[in-house]
């Protein structure tokens, strides 16, 4: 049979680490892979495709690439992410991984490659995601995708996305999974020394936006700084001179959010402060940040970000490896 045939696209301003990811992933083995796996033929045919002297994010080119024309035939298409995905792409390229698709092909977007599938028309009513400091853009240029904002990556059957540069890794050994065993990824991901699957999604690495600039700002400023005080409907109300069902009416106009939503969401970001800054524990923390308990934190927390206050700490604070 011949060898799974895996076309990578290659744009201008396409990111490298992308690029390299996806062809570690399904190119030849580094030597060092046969002290694990004896594999002595590739399991898949790789094509780096593109137009000749297509400049990356680096401001380099990649020379010999396969003509566009490679894609057709492929088994697998990956669309590597690029510096400004809302800008019109190749017409050409477009209309390949759109034939593709048609074709019955399996279709990747690494990071912000999802902007280059939407643009060929392949994403209407699919689940997908991508970088999180994309997503508003992404919405309004596709507004009938179903972006799951916060996901490591997604699998809709024919399309696959991943949410960001490093979680390519995590979608391509996913992918590795999915043709020749966990066993078969889990080898390739000791080689990378990567997990084979990481905990959690992009929302524990996403970083909250400055707060509205309407006429509810002094309101939040002063929630912000009573943030660790109890906190009801009726007393931010009166902070606005304003009944309590008025100022809920107000406040989601303006935020999108309820209040109650809101709070949560803010204490949670003090807690992710706390945990980065200081040696607090998970108890003081729940407290510093406004919960009345380590299991309200731990709650919601979990909702917020996908993972749980200590291993975010151990996330961001590197503790492990400084105790090495």
């Amino acid at each position: 049979m011949a060898p799974h045939r895996v076309a990578m696209i290659v744009l201008a301003g396409t990111f490298v680490l992308d690029l390299a990811v996806a062809v570690q992933a399904f190119g030849r083995r580094p030597s060092v892979f046969s002290k694990i796996r004896d594999e002595p033929q590739a399991p898949y045919e790789i094509g780096v495709c593109g137009r000749a002297l297509t400049p990356t994010a680096l401001g380099f080119a990649i020379a010999d690439l396969k003509p566009v024309e490679w894609i057709k035939g492929a088994d697998t298409v990956v669309v590597s992410g690029l510096e400004a995905p809302w800008a019109p792409q190749d017409p050409a390229v477009l209309e390949a991984v759109a034939r593709a698709a048609e074709d019955g092909a399996r279709l990747v977007s690494l990071c912000a490659g999802a902007f280059v599938l939407g643009q060929a028309g392949v994403l209407d009513g699919r689940r997908v995601t991508t970088h999180w400091a994309l997503a508003d853009e992404f919405r309004a240029a596709f507004p009938r995708a179903h972006l799951i904002e916060h996901a490591m990556y997604v699998d809709d059957g024919q399309i696959l996305s991943s949410g960001s540069m490093l979680a390519s890794a995590d979608q391509c050994l996913y992918l590795l999974s999915q043709n020749h065993g966990q066993a078969y990824a889990n080898d390739v991901s000791r080689v990378l020394i990567n997990p084979p699957h990481r905990t959690g999604g992009q929302a524990q690495y996403a970083k909250a936006a400055p707060p509205p600039s309407g006429p509810l700002s002094p309101v939040l400023d002063w929630i912000d700084e009573h943030i660790v005080e109890p906190l009801t409907l009726q007393q931010v109300a009166l902070q606005a001179h304003m009944s309590p069902r008025t100022f809920e009416r107000r406040f989601r106009t303006e935020t999108g959010e309820t209040l109650v939503g809101w709070i949560a969401r803010r204490r949670v970001e003090q807690a992710q402060a706390l945990l980065e800054r200081t040696e607090l524990t998970v108890t003081e923390v729940a407290h510093g940040a406004g919960f009345g308990s380590t299991e309200s934190l731990r709650r919601h927390f979990l909702s917020q970000t996908g993972t749980t206050p200590r291993s975010y700490r151990d996330t961001f604070r590197g503790t492990s490896a400084r105790k090495a």
